[in-house]
């Protein structure tokens, strides 16, 4: 296979896992009226970097940019408008967030281009998960938030940052990275590792996580 081919590929891939790491959550905000550990804050800044990465990959008419955000900003406003209806919180407040961030978008484009939006959307995108990470070491009930979201989320982070570096994108490299940190330690409070494991050992998610986690139970599940 080309390089260039398998470059694309795993550009697409990572589109492809970024279309639907908002589903879980979009889900469970329309099964349960429980949000609690939901940050509003963050939903709202991952409408505007999504609408942001949009705008980069409409200028660069970069295929796996458009894959991902095209859909991506459809979930990301829905997260939106649902984790405000059962947060109470006001929707005025991201209407407004998006006028006042348009303009920074515009700008970026008319002062540099590509380049600059890029680095705009790295920006915002850098600080989107602190809201949600600060939220959930401050809950004792997470019931609102959907771990298989963190982990697709995990997953396309990896990609996007293995196809920043193949692609020379600097921008795409550090919020990818960065994102797939601030995700994992989301994801960490979720579902503590030793619990994943105990349940994993008990069989929970059958024979094959049983097999897994075999080598290390013993010595995690002993401490």
């Amino acid at each position: 296979m080309p390089i260039a081919t398998l470059i694309s590929s795993i550009g697409l891939l990572a589109a492809g896992i970024g279309i639907v790491t908002g589903v879980p959550q979009i889900v469970r905000l329309l099964r349960s009226p429980d949000a609690s550990g939901l940050s509003y804050s963050s939903a709202v800044l991952g409408m505007l970097g999504c609408g942001t990465w949009l705008t980069y990959g409409l200028l660069l008419m970069d295929p796996a940019q458009l894959v991902a955000n095209v859909p991506g900003i459809v979930c990301a406003v829905l997260t939106v408008v649902l984790a405000a209806h059962r947060l109470g919180a006001r929707l005025s407040s991201a209407l407004v967030a998006t006028l006042a961030w348009t303009p920074v978008v515009v700008g970026a484009h008319v002062l540099g281009g590509a380049e600059l939006v890029g680095v705009v959307a790295t920006v915002v995108s850098l600080v989107r998960m602190l809201p949600q990470v600060r939220t959930v070491f401050g809950r004792e009930s997470l019931a609102g938030l959907a771990p298989a979201s963190f982990v697709l989320t995990q997953v396309s982070a990896v990609l996007w940052t293995v196809y920043g570096v193949a692609t020379g994108q600097p921008s795409v490299i550090v919020c990818s990275a960065v994102s797939a940190v601030l995700s994992g330690i989301v994801l960490s409070r979720c579902c503590p590792p030793q619990a994943v494991l105990r349940a994993l050992h008990a069989g929970r998610f059958g024979v094959v996580g049983r097999v897994l986690v075999r080598p290390v139970a013993g010595l995690v599940l002993a401490a």
